[in-house]
């Protein structure tokens, strides 16, 4: 199993799998709508994106964006989405895939990386912990949602 830098060759098996990990968190299957999200990030250059390979087999991705603290005048990347196919889970995927993102970050000198996960992901907040991630316990997090 490999971890390597997603590319534009490799937008159609990723958006399938990108698909499925929309269909995880409840949106309807839509092929068209994944990889025209995902060719636009490629594209534009707003996301860095991760994938787990197996035997040419896309596993798992992790994206992340730029973002930026005005307070540190840095960059740090938020971790927006790690996904492993059910199949491949336990396996030591997104481990390697967090691994990843975290040594790239450090490469580009980033300050952190930032995520946020749902507060019943408990398997997600233990390894996210056992990574070095910490919990914020200072900030609220609002939305305002606009669609």
């Amino acid at each position: 199993m490999i971890v390597r830098r997603a590319s534009l060759e490799d937008l159609h098996p990723l958006s399938v799998l990108f698909d499925e990990y929309r269909q995880f968190y409840g949106a309807s299957s839509n092929l068209d709508v994944s990889y025209q999200f995902l060719k636009q990030r490629f594209e534009n250059q707003e996301s860095v994106i991760f994938i787990h390979v197996k035997d040419d087999v896309f596993t798992g991705f992790i994206l992340l964006y730029l973002g930026f603290s005005s307070v540190a005048c840095a960059n740090y990347y938020i971790l927006d989405d790690v996904y492993v196919t059910p199949t491949f889970r336990r396996q030591g995927s997104a481990k390697q895939l967090i691994d990843t993102a975290i040594l790239f970050a450090r490469h580009e000198n980033a300050q952190r990386i930032s995520l946020q996960t749902q507060k019943n992901n408990y398997q997600s907040h233990q390894l996210y912990q056992q990574m070095g991630f910490v919990k914020d316990d200072e900030f609220q997090i609002y939305h305002c949602f606009l669609k």
